[in-house]
């Protein structure tokens, strides 16, 4: 039926949650103070910072991205053929994803991604009436516009020499909170004033950052789900081919980290996105192979509870490592999160299937749901 899910989508979701836990495991770890991520102290820690920048560090925020794009499509078929107000839901569906991004960055984590695709809905909302080429086409530009200005967003964000390591490792809740939202002064006025300020611009630049950001691979997805293509009918069979070749481009790209030079970051920004082509390709490969027959019940369980598993990561690992919680923030090195990645992933993917052996939807996605049917 046209509109309905697709086990492959949500098999594919639950795939990228692996790899967006272990890039958000450097940031939980040490939030991006790169002087203590190379703490050679730690045993094998240069080679488990690598292996997260190279495999996984700008490879599956685009593969997120493109299932964001293909699912708004689906949810747009999905209304229209229930007879819906698509507008209203696709608008109440944005709006409640900046509502939730913005608490999960101020009272959980600042590395949020929510906010993006939230703000991001109103641009993707330029296109529905769009021809698939248009959308190809607008992909490529903004792809294009990426590659030079997602380096100085990554600096804006995570370039500033006063560094919050401190208070993290030592803070107490409430001084984590405010570092996330101002600058403190000695007028209280003030620091209230930046506060608001501060809440306010959160989605005019989650707009401008989504659209740049989360755009090209959205726009992509749309195109793609537009097509009717990915579906259990078609297989993926026009997207097979040729992703040894794009996984291959991809590392020999992304390996530009070693190369301390201007043009480094762009090779390597270039690099993620063929890479997150690749890992879209050979999954679909997998998905349809014998082997992947055990395991994809387990993954699209998982991705179709990927908000609430997504917000539990967030809750899970900053109270492992901040100072209201275990306290271990730069304390317990790379290869140490890689394998609580991996546990937690592992846990995550199990409860989901056993979770939806009882109940329909997680508990965030029910939320979301009440907001965006009114029901």
């Amino acid at each position: 039926m046209k509109g309905s899910r697709v086990e492959l989508i949500d098999s594919l979701r639950g795939f990228s949650l692996l790899g967006i836990l272990i890039v958000n495991m450097l940031n939980f770890q040490y939030d991006y103070d790169f002087e203590k991520m190379f703490d050679s102290s730690f045993w094998g820690q240069e080679f488990g910072v690598y292996v997260t920048e190279i495999l996984f560090q700008g490879s599956f925020y685009p593969i997120f991205s493109f299932l964001f794009g293909y699912s708004f499509i689906k949810l747009i078929e999905s209304t229209k053929a229930r007879g819906l107000n698509t507008n209203a839901i696709v608008v109440r569906r944005g709006f409640g994803l900046i509502v939730l991004g913005m608490l999960h960055y101020i009272f959980i984590w600042n590395g949020d991604i929510l906010l993006y695709y939230g703000a991001c809905t109103f641009f993707l909302m330029m296109f529905l009436s769009s021809r698939i080429k248009t959308m190809l086409i607008w992909s490529g530009v903004l792809g294009a516009l990426s590659l030079v200005i997602v380096p100085y967003m990554m600096k804006l964000v995570y370039g500033t020499d006063e560094l919050l390591t401190d208070v993290y490792a030592k803070g107490a809740y409430g001084d984590i909170l405010l570092s996330r939202i101002t600058v403190e002064d000695d007028m209280l006025i003030v620091t209230i004033i930046l506060a608001i300020v501060s809440i306010t611009l959160m989605p005019i630049l989650g707009f401008l950052f989504g659209t740049i950001s989360v755009g090209p691979f959205a726009l992509l997805g749309m195109a793609i789900g537009k097509k009717g293509h990915l579906t259990e009918e078609d297989r993926g069979m026009a997207y097979r081919r040729g992703w040894v070749w794009m996984i291959v481009v991809g590392l020999a790209l992304k390996c530009a980290t070693f190369i301390d030079a201007p043009w480094s970051e762009f090779v390597m920004i270039l690099g993620g996105y063929v890479l997150a082509i690749g890992y879209i390709q050979a999954f679909i490969v997998f998905y349809y192979s014998k082997a992947a027959q055990g395991l994809k019940r387990l993954l699209a369980g998982l991705g179709r509870l990927s908000l609430s598993n997504y917000l539990a990561q967030s809750i899970i690992c900053t109270t492992i490592f901040y100072s209201y919680g275990l306290g271990l923030f730069g304390q317990m090195g790379s290869m140490f999160g890689l394998l609580l990645a991996l546990g937690l992933y592992t846990a995550q993917l199990f409860i989901s299937y056993l979770y939806l052996k009882k109940w329909r939807r997680g508990p965030v996605e029910w939320m979301m749901g009440k907001l965006v049917y009114w029901r």
